[in-house]
């Protein structure tokens, strides 16, 4: 929680940082230059060079939005029910763009950058410490509204850093078991759907109930299962996901296995 007379500073430092008309121009561009991952989330200013950022009409309405709003919470600092007004409404409008709270201190570290080139010796040690506060409060609160970096999906894999812990850890637990876990799969998909079983032509025709012990099908089992531990080991290096995703599907197109039986083994798998 602030104190009446770190707001106090805040709003007076501010007041006067504002008076320069380059001011937001420069925390964006220094922003976007720090982390040009992030440039691609305004999409109308996504492709443009970074050295003609600065003259970019696009950039600057944004980087003139970014004040106003950030001027609206700091008039708010007295208040604390329009203060918490302001942040939901800052978070829940970040929150479909994929902002995070890291995104959010990083702007905040840029921004008190340029407050103490801007002011010089006005920008005191104690009203340094005051801006750190109040950007430490503002970020705690937009975070309530947005998404964490671990719930972030990524664009390729549609999966978060959260969800892959969660398969990794659960898959621990029946790795070791994992040849006897696809081979009861095995057996109640070919009940399922008998003609899945005519997809391999080495064990195709052996009655399901006689295929434990045969050798072909017990080497088809102890593949798909390491097959499988290669692929969930690999959840969190992306390039190595894909690429033994892309090597299944090469492998598999030659055979002519449809879609179906890969979702019909995977909702036995999530049965187990």
């Amino acid at each position: 929680i602030l104190s009446s007379h770190e707001r106090s500073l805040i709003r007076k430092t501010w007041d006067q940082a504002k008076k320069d008309g380059d001011v937001a121009p420069q925390v964006l561009f220094r922003f976007v230059k720090a982390h040009p991952e992030y440039q691609k989330m305004f999409s109308k200013f996504a492709n443009v060079p970074q050295s003609e950022l600065l003259g970019n009409g696009n950039f600057l309405a944004q980087a003139y939005t970014i004040l106003a709003g950030l001027n609206v919470v700091i008039q708010s600092l007295f208040s604390q029910e329009l203060m918490a007004n302001q942040l939901n409404a800052l978070g829940g409008a970040h929150q479909a763009r994929g902002a995070t709270p890291i995104m959010f201190e990083q702007f905040g570290g840029i921004l008190e950058e340029v407050l103490a080139e801007e002011l010089g010796s006005t920008f005191t040690a104690e009203a340094r410490q005051a801006w750190k506060n109040g950007l430490a409060a503002l970020v705690a609160g937009i975070a309530k509204n947005l998404k964490k970096s671990e719930d972030l999906a990524d664009p390729q894999t549609k999966l978060t850093p959260h969800q892959i812990r969660d398969v990794q850890r659960s898959w621990e637990n029946i790795r070791n078991g994992r040849n006897a876990l696809v081979s009861s799969i095995f057996v109640k998909l070919f009940k399922e759907t008998p003609r899945i079983q005519k997809f391999f032509a080495k064990f195709g025709n052996v009655a399901v109930d006689s295929l434990a012990g045969n050798a072909d099908y017990e080497k088809q089992v102890a593949l798909v299962a390491d097959r499988l531990d290669t692929i969930i080991s690999a959840m969190d290096d992306k390039l190595q996901l894909l690429g033994n995703i892309n090597y299944m599907r090469y492998t598999h197109t030659e055979r002519g296995i449809p879609r179906g039986p890969w979702e019909d083994f995977s909702r036995l798998l999530l049965d187990v």
